[in-house]
């Protein structure tokens, strides 16, 4: 049998591995413009839904006083006979 002498130099799982790794501060750099757009995308999706929560309760309530305005017509108009 061979005698183990343990990791290689080089490669993932070597004894240098990912410890010279100077890009990591570019890295972190990306990683926080990439949480900063995420937040500032989320903002604006929110604030488009609540925009068009608010159209939507608009158009309702518009319905709702279209309809009381035709019922009171017909209400006259029955009256009127």
């Amino acid at each position: 049998m061979a005698i183990l002498k343990g990791k290689e130099n080089a490669g993932q799982g070597g004894k240098i591995g990912h410890s010279n790794q100077n890009h990591w501060q570019h890295t972190e750099e990306i990683k926080e413009a990439a949480r900063k757009w995420r937040r500032l995308n989320a903002k604006s999706e929110i604030a488009a839904g609540l925009k068009e929560v608010e159209q939507t309760d608009e158009a309702e309530q518009n319905d709702v006083q279209d309809q009381s305005l035709r019922g009171s017509l017909i209400h006259t108009a029955a009256l009127a006979r």
